[in-house]
Order: structure tokens, then C-alpha cells, then sequence
């Protein structure tokens, strides 16, 4: 499992899993340990997709001249067609930050993250 840090700079509330309020103001912070498959929903802008994958790697976002896509434990973080796919050792860290505008910007620890891109819709042989 990883831990997130959520801060919300944007101009409304963030919902957390069609419900609760993470990061509200005044504080606009939140931090969450375990974490696991989550969706965090920016109004107007659409949903963030938290996807825990745990030890399965997705063969060709793994490099062997790149160590971190070899770790352990992964996830996958979708949002607005955009994907960005992440592996820890131990305790992952992932930091998310929601801009004034709705954009998103993400970190991770051990600089162990890169934007993919992953098809969300595939036309294929009929079997």
C-alpha cells in the first residue's frame, strides 16, 4: 500500500469516492495512510483514478535500465487521458497537489513515476 498527501489549491472542494471532502479549507490538506484504489473528483474537471496494483507490472513500462519500474509494488493514476504509473519498495509516497485551475500535478517518492499512455478504448479481433 502507499500513503497520499492531498492539497487542495482549487476554487471548490474536492470529493473523495463520491462523498467526502478531502483537503477543505482553510487547512487544504490532507493526508492519508493505506491508501489503495481510490477516486478523488475535481468539480468540473472530472475524476482522478487511483488504482492500486499491487505487485503487477505492466511489462512495457518495465526497464531494466531503469530500477524503480522493477520495485515491488505499483500503481496506476489516471485522469483526463493521462496516466501516470508508479512502483515502491515498502511504504510508497505519493503527493498530490490540485492547482487553482483544477490541473494536477504529482510527485513521487523515490523519483519512482512517469507519464504513460494507456488506451481506454480498443477495437480488437473477435475471438
Amino acid at each position: 500500500m502507499y500513503n497520499v498527501s492531498i492539497t487542495n489549491n482549487y476554487i471548490y472542494p474536492l470529493y473523495l469516492d463520491g462523498g467526502n471532502m478531502p483537503a477543505p479549507p482553510p487547512k487544504n490538506k490532507s493526508n492519508f495512510k493505506d491508501w489503495g484504489s481510490h477516486i478523488l473528483t475535481v468539480p468540473g474537471m472530472g475524476e482522478i483514478n487511483f488504482i492500486d496494483m499491487g505487485d503487477y507490472k505492466i511489462d512495457k513500462f518495465t526497464h531494466k535500465d531503469i530500477p524503480w519500474t522493477n520495485f515491488t509494488w505499483g500503481g496506476l493514476i489516471r485522469y483526463q487521458g493521462l496516466e501516470a504509473y508508479f512502483r515502491y519498495e515498502g511504504q510508497g509516497e505519493v503527493k498530490v497537489v490540485v492547482d487553482r485551475f483544477g490541473g494536477v500535478n504529482l510527485s513521487f517518492k523515490e523519483n519512482g513515476g512517469m507519464m504513460v499512455k494507456m488506451d481506454d478504448l480498443r477495437v480488437v479481433p473477435y475471438a
